[in-house]
């Protein structure tokens, strides 16, 4: 197992605070970020894996921060990449311009779409989608027989492209600076069909909008967040049908629910019985 060089975390100042960690900058280090992730989200492996992917993805061209070394404080570990100045989240711009939310939508949905035409080169890094699915629905303590099995056909019948999937594509994991944009938070990609990065984002936009965290983390109200989905939807698919695509994507947010808790799983028994109903409504006719 590597040992990663400790930091000095007094040098560092706190400039950000997310769910997957903590942004720290140093007048000692300039242009670069420190991305530090605490308690059992800073395993060694998981930050190795986000590090391994998301250098793969900065050599693959994508517009990502480069990454630079896996560090350490104490048994928390992260890494230091790029700075990008002068960022802000596409979340956070929707939430102080709501005017501008069919817009920023719209420009999502054209970088989403520069993003799914991006082939991915079979690698150890970039796991497959359908592969992850299987796993997550092999073992997933949250369905029933019957909805195993309806998941698992759902599951067989994608195409297992090489398709570039950012895993978790919400207007947080977007950040604009100048007249240039970046994916961020890359633990997640994946290569498969693009419909489960759509229904990740249906999700979070339309099913989860009522829920006060997500709210809180896309810093926008839940009549923001519907007004958000329509807009991209649109200018993604063409199509003036939300609803319908909504129905379409159902099942497939009930796999990403699968997929989301096998790679980040709860014991809390009040939260399982919340996702076991959301499942159930996700593949109800």
């Amino acid at each position: 197992m590597s040992s990663y060089r400790q930091i000095d975390l007094s040098e560092w100042t706190l400039v950000g605070e997310g769910y997957n960690g903590q942004a720290f900058v140093s007048p000692a280090h300039p242009g670069v970020m420190l991305k530090l992730v605490r308690s059992e989200m800073g395993e060694k492996s998981k930050v190795e894996q986000e590090f391994q992917v998301s250098r793969t993805a900065y050599e693959m061209g994508l517009p990502v921060p480069q990454v630079y070394e896996i560090v350490r404080d104490g048994e928390d570990h992260g890494y230091l990449c790029q700075q990008i100045q002068g960022k802000r989240s596409m979340a956070r711009l929707c939430a102080d311009h709501p005017e501008r939310i069919p817009e920023l939508a719209g420009q999502m949905a054209l970088w989403g779409k520069a993003l799914h035409r991006t082939p991915v080169k079979p690698n150890e890094e970039v796991p497959s989608m359908n592969t992850l699915l299987i796993n997550a629905l092999e073992t997933s303590p949250l369905l029933t027989h019957a909805q195993r099995e309806r998941l698992e056909a759902i599951t067989l019948s994608l195409p297992d492209t090489h398709t570039c999937l950012h895993g978790d594509f919400q207007p947080g994991n977007l950040i604009l600076a100048d007249d240039r944009y970046y994916w961020i938070d890359l633990g997640w990609l994946a290569r498969g069909c693009y419909k489960m990065d759509l229904a990740h984002l249906y999700k979070m936009m339309v099913e989860d909008s009522v829920i006060p965290q997500v709210q809180d983390l896309t810093h926008m109200t839940r009549e923001q967040m519907l007004q958000f989905w329509e807009a991209f939807a649109k200018a993604y698919t063409g199509t003036e049908d939300i609803e319908a695509l909504n129905r379409e994507l159902r099942p497939y947010a009930a796999l990403d629910l699968v997929r989301t808790f096998y790679l980040h799983a709860s014991n809390d028994p009040a939260f399982l019985a919340f996702l076991k109903s959301r499942i159930a409504e996700q593949l109800s006719e």
